[in-house]
């Protein structure tokens, strides 16, 4: 599969793991988790053409503030060594949240890179806003690129917007998102517009010290009959998975 269609992940969604944290004295906390999943997919585009990924983060928090490293096998790349590798993506996220008057707020950045693969690396910036104690708890999330990769196909100007709702029912931490994109890659192919619809569902277990999250996402392009997003062809996909959290 064409590498420059091929991105990225959900690393945003390693700040929201729920994991136990080692509190230090100074007020540094880690917490991490890792986990198995049927496949990796970024904004509604397939990362390991269907094949199982292996995920997994360590966060370090002080405070309001936080840093992220995440990590996934992704897809077969060029290697100057043997031809063909599996390129492996590291994320790292840098975040600032807080609330002020009931309003939730986070800023921060995430940097996409890839191993043996690195024109594809770039940079975005995001900011979000929600109503934790709202009905369905009502959120928004604006991520642009500005530090486009070097391949080009990332570019600077890049829109994605995530308007989301969630609902704990019984046990189960159920959500709903609609993804509005502004794409250089998908001039001429769609344009801009809401492209995306995400479902999701998940559940935590608690086993001792540890807890494992069982989780079921399904995601369905919107953008018409081209169902274009980031010059790729997106199509229903649904990824099962459990994580171990630490």
């Amino acid at each position: 599969m064409n590498k420059r269609i091929i991105t990225t992940s959900a690393a945003l969604l390693a700040l929201a793991a729920v994991a136990p944290a080692a509190q230090a004295e100074d007020g540094l906390s880690v917490s991490g988790d890792i986990g198995s999943y049927s496949q990796y997919v970024w904004r509604g585009v397939p990362q390991t053409s269907g094949a199982t990924a292996v995920q997994g983060d360590v966060v370090l928090a002080m405070g309001d503030a936080s840093l992220t490293a995440w990590f996934s096998n992704a897809y077969t790349g060029a290697s100057s060594n043997s031809g063909t590798a599996t390129v492996d993506e590291f994320d790292y996220v840098g975040d600032y949240s807080g609330s002020v008057g009931g309003i939730g707020y986070s800023v921060g950045f995430i940097y996409y890179t890839y191993l043996y693969d690195s024109g594809s690396n770039f940079l975005e910036i995001y900011a979000g806003a929600s109503l934790d104690e709202a009905p369905l708890a009502p959120s928004l999330t604006v991520y642009s690129t500005v530090g486009e990769s070097g391949s080009k196909f990332y570019k600077n100007g890049d829109l994605w917007v995530d308007l989301g709702v969630s609902q704990t029912v019984g046990s189960y931490d159920l959500g709903l998102t609609l993804s509005y994109a502004n794409l250089n890659s998908d001039k001429g192919t769609g344009g801009s517009g809401f492209k995306l619809a995400t479902l999701s569902a998940s559940k935590d277990v608690a086993a001792g010290d540890t807890t494992f999250t069982p989780s079921l996402t399904m995601t369905y392009p919107l953008v018409g009959n081209t169902k274009t997003i980031y010059g790729a062809t997106a199509d229903k996909q649904v990824i099962a998975g459990v994580s171990m959290g630490f």
